[in-house]
């Protein structure tokens, strides 16, 4: 199986609808980080591009694009050692594969996969009960703020033309 697959599928969609002026430019999927038992058949390799930290994922992806409803730029954690993060909002179908998955995957990762190149991590410290994953995301040449800035701008530019494309079939 290939990443190219929801691309594919998203284009394909796409074209029978007839988007004309809009045009997707960043298609997002949410994967989960593969357990050491899973075979080299069900697992690919996937490195993030700032940090290089190289990560097994599942070749099955937990969502697709037309599963996030928009994203934010949030920043969390302790005052003196705040972070940017990506703020993903899924829809209630992927929010609840999502929770059944956190749930047996404490300890593992879920990998924010846009345009084929993994973009961000999110440790699996509890289960994910409310739809909202917060990624740690970077991107070449950008800091954590610039990265998540540039990520939720596009991702939600083309979330906003899938979901527009869907409601017209």
């Amino acid at each position: 199986m290939s990443f190219l697959r929801p691309v594919s599928l998203l284009v394909a969609v796409l074209a029978l609808v007839g988007c004309a002026t809009d045009k997707v430019t960043h298609i997002a999927s949410i994967y989960v980080e593969a357990p050491a038992s899973t075979t080299l058949t069900m697992r690919k390799n996937v490195k993030l591009p700032v940090s290089g930290i190289t990560i097994p994922i599942m070749t099955k992806e937990l969502t697709l694009a037309e599963d996030l409803l928009s994203t934010t730029v949030v920043e969390a954690g302790p005052s003196d050692l705040r972070q940017v993060y990506l703020l993903v909002h899924v829809n209630t179908s992927a929010a609840r594969n999502i929770m059944d998955i956190s749930r047996q995957a404490r300890g593992k990762n879920l990998v924010l996969v846009v345009n084929d190149t993994a973009v961000g991590i999110l440790p699996i410290d509890q289960q994910i009960n409310d739809g909202k994953l917060m990624f740690a995301v970077e991107q070449t040449g950008m800091t954590s703020r610039e990265a998540a800035l540039f990520l939720s701008d596009k991702l939600n530019a083309s979330t906003l033309i899938i979901r527009k494309e869907l409601e017209q079939k």
